[in-house]
């Protein structure tokens, strides 16, 4: 009889374990941060930026009504992807692109690229080209302005440092080049934003004059403990320090998004995906 019950317990507690984990994998936390920005022009304040990173063509509610729910109520004036937003391992492109379909019918979208993209170029050449046909605004070092009343707001994408090392795995290596494209993109003339895929080097972002950068990669550490945070993540390894939320150097902030989606483990444990609104404010 005892293992009877024991046996009746084990399979309960499976059981629990097996929802809470489809639970915290398909809803959506909506996090919103205010951002303090010096020489914010007034016509900016209250500028509102959603983040999408490290989608991994997931699907959230049927056509991923559940997140386009998410992104409609946060009101976007613009949304920007911080790479991964196709998985290498599991490509699923045509999520992506009818997710994008849908994003620019809220507001205007920027995409740049993170590690997942470089694993796979000749699926990235088509799917970029679709992007575009869409209406994304796709940003290889390069950045472009939005224009209010006359006053610019600079946006600046650049790619993962695994496009600077095109023969050989980026490794977490340092990569002057990714700083020397930041700094040589930056605008001291106006306020701007940044769109990486790596928190790490947030230092370079900073001492480039950025104002606010958006990143992600980390997924929030994957795994968090509460209380204590993400347990691991990419580059940093154990209790890093970049897996989420808003750093600051400087005048610089730094937003980190734990994601949206899966990669290599198929779930996240007390870290469901999460959508970000930055809420830019004069300082």
């Amino acid at each position: 009889m005892p293992i009877l019950i024991i046996a009746v317990v084990i399979i309960i507690l499976t059981i629990a374990a097996g929802v809470w984990l489809y639970f915290e994998n398909n809803r959506i936390d909506s996090t919103v941060y205010e951002i303090p920005v010096s020489g914010l022009p007034k016509e900016y304040n209250g500028f509102r930026i959603v983040q999408i990173s490290d989608f991994h063509n997931n699907v959230l509610g049927k056509d991923n009504e559940k997140l386009m729910d998410a992104v409609q109520a946060a009101k976007p004036d613009i949304i920007v992807i911080t790479g991964d937003f196709i998985d290498s391992r599991n490509t699923h492109t045509d999520i992506s692109l009818n997710l994008s379909k849908q994003l620019v019918e809220v507001a205007p979208v920027y995409y740049v690229t993170g590690n997942h993209e470089h694993r796979m170029p000749d699926i990235l050449a088509e799917f970029e080209t679709e992007l575009q046909k869409l209406g994304v605004h796709v940003l290889h070092g390069e950045s472009q302005y939005i224009t209010r009343e006359g006053k610019k707001l600079q946006i600046i994408g650049v790619d993962d440092p695994t496009f600077y090392y095109p023969d050989d795995e980026f490794e977490g290596k340092e990569s002057e080049e990714l700083a020397a494209d930041v700094k040589r993109l930056c605008d001291s003339n106006c306020s701007s934003i940044l769109l990486a895929h790596r928190p790490v080097f947030f230092d370079d972002y900073a001492a480039a004059g950025v104002d606010v950068s958006f990143a992600g990669h980390e997924h929030g550490g994957q795994f968090r403990v509460p209380f204590i945070g993400g347990v691991f993540a990419p580059d940093e390894g154990l209790m890093p320090k970049y897996c989420e939320g808003v750093h600051t150097i400087g005048d610089s902030t730094l937003v980190v998004s734990r994601g949206l989606g899966q990669s290599v483990f198929p779930f996240r444990v007390n870290n469901s995906p999460e959508l970000v609104t930055a809420v830019l404010k004069c300082k």
